[in-house]
C-alpha cells in the first residue's frame, strides 16, 4: 500500500507538471503554483486563478482541456501559429470537464474534449472535431509477445486472462495498469472493450493520468495498459516501452484512417459562441498542410471537409 502510494504520488508530480500552459510568447508560472495543483489533487481545474490569464486577454484566442491536444498538439501548434502569422494562441493543459467548464464560464474562447460531444456535458455548444487520438497498447519492452489478438486484450482488461503464458509469452502475471479515462463520458476504447462498462480488472492497478500510466507499465517487467500515443511515444522511442499490435496492425496514421486499427478516439473542440476574426485565422491555420503536419507528429489530423469547417459560414 505504501509503495502504490509513492508511486502515485511521483505520478501526480510529473502528471501536473504536464499540465501547465503555453503561449506563443512564453508565459511564467510560480512555483509555489504547482503546490497549489497537487493540494487540489488535480492538474489543472476549472476555478484555476490561472484561467484568469484568458479572461483578461479577450482579444486574444486561448484554449482549455484535454491534454491530449495540449501536448499532442496545441502547444507546438502555438509557436508555429506565432512565427507564421504573428498571432497568439495561448494554450492551457487540463481535462475535458475544464475545457467545457472555462468555455461556459468565458474564460477561454476554446475547450478541448477527447470523447465524443454526444454524451459528454458539452450539450449545447458548438464542437469540431480537430484529429483523432491514437490509442496504444503499451508493455514493457522485455515482454516477448509483440501482438495480442482484440478479443484478448478485452479478456486481459477484463481480468479473464492473467498470465502472459496465455497469450504466448514468458508464465507471469499480467500486470494491468489502467486509467478510468472520462468515466461520466461515452469513451470510445471503453466502449469497443466493455460496452462502455467500466469493466476493468479488479487485480488491475489504477491512475489519476496517462503519464502515471506509461510510468508504471515501463517500471514492470508484467506491465500493460492502454493509453493515448502521446503519452507512449517519448517512452517507446527511449526504449522504455513497446507497442503490442494487434491482430497483426501496429497502430499509425496509415492504418488508422484505413480502418484497420481499432482502438482511436475523437479530439474535438467546443465554443459557446463563434467569433471569427479569433477563430477563423486559427482554424484555416489548423486545417492547413503546415498545421496538419504539426498535428501528424502524434496524432492524426483531419480535414476541413471531414470537419464541417467552412471559412465565413462558421455560427453559434
Amino acid at each position: 500500500m505504501r509503495r502504490r502510494h509513492f508511486m502515485m504520488g511521483v505520478g501526480a508530480l510529473l502528471g501536473c507538471a504536464a499540465g501547465g500552459y503555453a503561449i506563443g510568447a512564453t508565459l511564467a508560472r510560480p512555483r509555489e503554483a504547482w503546490r497549489d495543483d497537487l493540494a487540489r489533487g488535480g492538474c489543472l481545474t476549472a476555478d484555476n486563478p490561472y484561467l484568469r490569464v484568458a479572461a483578461r486577454n479577450p482579444d486574444t484566442l486561448s484554449y482549455q482541456g484535454t491534454h491530449i491536444l495540449t501536448y499532442g498538439a496545441f502547444r507546438e501548434l502555438a509557436g508555429h501559429y506565432k512565427r507564421d502569422t504573428g498571432h497568439d494562441f495561448i494554450v492551457f493543459g487540463g481535462g475535458c470537464d475544464d475545457g467545457i467548464t472555462a468555455v461556459r464560464q468565458r474564460g477561454v474562447h476554446l475547450g478541448g474534449l477527447c470523447c465524443p460531444l454526444e454524451g459528454s456535458r458539452a450539450a449545447g455548444l458548438r464542437g469540431l472535431l480537430v484529429a483523432r487520438d491514437i490509442k496504444a497498447v503499451v508493455a514493457h519492452p522485455d515482454m516477448a509477445v509483440g501482438d495480442i489478438g482484440l478479443d484478448e486484450l478485452t479478456a486481459l482488461a477484463r481480468g479473464r486472462i492473467s498470465r502472459w503464458s496465455e497469450l504466448g509469452g514468458d508464465d507471469r502475471p499480467v500486470a494491468l495498469v489502467y486509467r478510468e479515462h472520462c468515466p461520466d463520458f461515452f469513451e470510445p476504447v471503453r466502449d469497443l472493450l466493455f460496452r462502455n462498462r467500466p469493466d476493468w480488472s479488479p487485480r488491475g492497478l489504477s491512475v489519476d493520468t496517462d503519464q502515471q500510466l506509461v510510468d508504471t507499465v515501463s517500471r514492470f517487467a508484467s506491465g500493460v495498459g492502454v493509453v493515448s500515443w502521446v503519452f507512449a511515444r517519448p517512452l517507446v522511442e527511449a526504449g522504455r516501452l513497446k507497442v503490442l499490435a494487434i491482430d497483426g496492425v501496429a497502430p499509425s496514421n496509415e492504418t488508422i484512417l484505413a480502418g484497420r486499427y481499432p482502438l482511436v478516439g475523437p479530439l474535438n473542440v467546443v465554443t459557446d459562441r463563434w467569433r471569427p476574426e479569433l477563430m477563423e485565422p486559427f482554424m484555416d491555420y489548423l486545417y492547413s498542410p503546415t498545421g496538419q503536419a504539426v498535428t501528424a507528429a502524434s496524432l492524426v489530423p483531419v480535414s476541413a471537409q471531414e470537419a464541417g469547417y467552412r471559412p465565413g459560414l462558421m455560427t453559434v
